[in-house]
């Protein structure tokens, strides 16, 4: 009866959508099974997109489970395969809440188990997800991984863990934290990506004294202006304007849910700046480096054939 009473509070701040399309309905619940952390709810209105079944239970109308795309790490796959389940039909109103298993349909072995509620109300539908195993991954790339310290690491790590349950506020607090700590280290790849896109000097000129600027939301700005034209795409936010939320004074009035939303985007910031647009500036240095050092190779060996090829006695010019 509590857990009843705990969803039901939950269920009854969330706004319907309306959604009239089967296949958008598709999409929607996939997107909360593969994606969404668990006890956040999906609330919307649908048209014509749930079925009757005439013969199985009465006229109780029934959901279609979606087909799901999730990474396998089984030996045959190691790839994002598509997962289905054993059974696609939920009748409504039999259960509160239900659980589905899903196989891999690449290889056929690997499995994953999702409990969740899935309800016809008088008004609108409800759907989410409030259990799974094994567990939404927190898995982090490979390339941030070795860039993190062992100590922001695992600060990164609980706020993947956090944001997997739903606990968004507290999330943010630890992603700003590991943000913090690897600003200056995010202002010198950009320095050095703005450096190769011949960013205006006067803003490159501005490094060292941002580097030592104690508020973030400064270094946030500076961070904007440093990233390259092709990564700000016209008409469309500065991609690292989404960090000034993690120093906004108004983040702590923001629900669970906000939050989240609010990791998820900072998340695809730090991770492609400090991941793999640091990757991408090293192999550029690197690049250049190489380009240059063969260069002077080149510009050595044909001055050294030059003069092995002039005739002797032509070292220095005659004179009468």
């Amino acid at each position: 009866m509590t857990v009843c009473l705990f969803f039901k509070a939950i269920l009854l701040q969330m706004p319907p959508e309306q959604v009239d399309s089967p296949q958008l309905l598709q999409e929607k619940l996939a997107e909360v099974f593969v994606k969404w952390p668990l006890y956040r709810f999906y609330v919307y209105l649908a048209g014509a997109c749930h079925p009757t079944d005439n013969y199985a239970v009465g006229t109780t109308p029934y959901g279609l489970m979606p087909q799901l795309k999730l990474f396998c790490n089984d030996e045959k796959c190691r790839y994002e395969t598509l997962w289905e389940p054993e059974d696609w039909r939920v009748y409504f109103n039999s259960t509160f809440i239900r659980q589905k298993k899903y196989t891999c349909r690449n290889c056929g072995r690997n499995t994953v188990h999702y409990c969740f509620v899935w309800q016809d109300r008088k008004s609108d539908y409800i759907f989410g997800k409030v259990g799974q195993y094994p567990e939404l991954e927190e898995r982090v790339p490979k390339n941030l991984e070795e860039a993190l310290s062992a100590t922001d690491l695992k600060l990164y790590k609980n706020a993947l863990r956090l944001r997997n349950f739903n606990l968004g506020v507290a999330a943010v607090a630890y992603m700003r934290r590991v943000i913090e700590n690897r600003m200056t280290e995010i202002l010198e790849i950009l320095h050095e990506a703005a450096i190769t896109h011949n960013i205006p000097s006067e803003i490159l000129a501005r490094h060292e004294e941002m580097k030592r600027e104690k508020r973030f939301s400064l270094k946030v700005d500076y961070a904007g202006e440093l990233l390259p034209a092709g990564l700000r795409p016209p008409g469309k936010p500065n991609p690292m304007a989404i960090l000034h939320d993690l120093a906004s004074d108004g983040l702590h009035a923001k629900s669970d849910e906000e939050c989240v939303d609010i990791f998820d985007a900072c998340r695809r910031t730090f991770e492609y700046v400090f991941g793999k647009l640091r990757i991408e500036t090293e192999d550029a240095k690197n690049f250049i480096r190489e380009m240059t050092g063969l260069a002077e190779k080149k510009s050595k060996g044909m001055t050294e054939l030059g003069a092995a090829q002039r005739p002797s006695g032509t070292d220095a010019p005659a004179t009468k």
